[in-house]
């Protein structure tokens, strides 16, 4: 949901032209993109982090299981 809302964010100013994002790069650069990217990097590291242990876990399913005797 927050990747979502980031992505929503970002294009409908990019689709406005950046009209409402200061034009001074400091600005653009470090407080909009920066500061709201770390919004974007965040859920983006722990949803990677995830679906690493998902596989990590579904691969140990899968194994076939030996039987002891």
């Amino acid at each position: 949901g927050q990747l979502y809302g980031d992505v929503l964010y970002f294009a409908t100013e990019a689709r406005a032209g950046w009209s409402h994002s200061d034009p001074r790069p400091f600005y653009f650069w470090g407080y909009f993109v920066g500061l709201n990217g770390l919004w974007v990097l965040v859920p983006g590291l722990l949803l990677l982090d995830s679906c690493r242990q998902l596989v990590t876990a579904q691969r140990s399913l899968d194994r076939p299981r030996h039987k002891a005797h």
